[in-house]
């Protein structure tokens, strides 16, 4: 029973993570907000996108970002990291 409701907990704490991060920003994203959140230059955000490591929405040439993207990115690159 304990392993259940660790992992209810861990759950839990990944769903707080998807509803805080970021909460400011719209569920959809463009390129010029994900600077901003990633804090990293337009040139490198297009790039990234380009390459497919943030995945993009169709959207004719905009780039639009699903939000919940760019928390999976940020929190893979994290996890990279450690």
């Amino acid at each position: 029973m304990d392993e259940t409701m660790e992992i209810q907990e861990s759950q839990q704490a990944k769903d707080d993570v998807y509803r805080t991060m970021f909460a400011d920003y719209p569920d959809i994203v463009g390129v010029d907000q994900l600077c901003e959140m990633l804090d990293l230059k337009y040139k490198t955000v297009c790039k990234f996108v380009r390459e497919g490591k943030i995945p993009r929405m169709p959207d004719g040439r905009k780039i639009r970002v699903a939000k919940i993207e760019v928390i999976n990115y940020v929190l893979q690159r994290a996890q990279n990291k450690v």
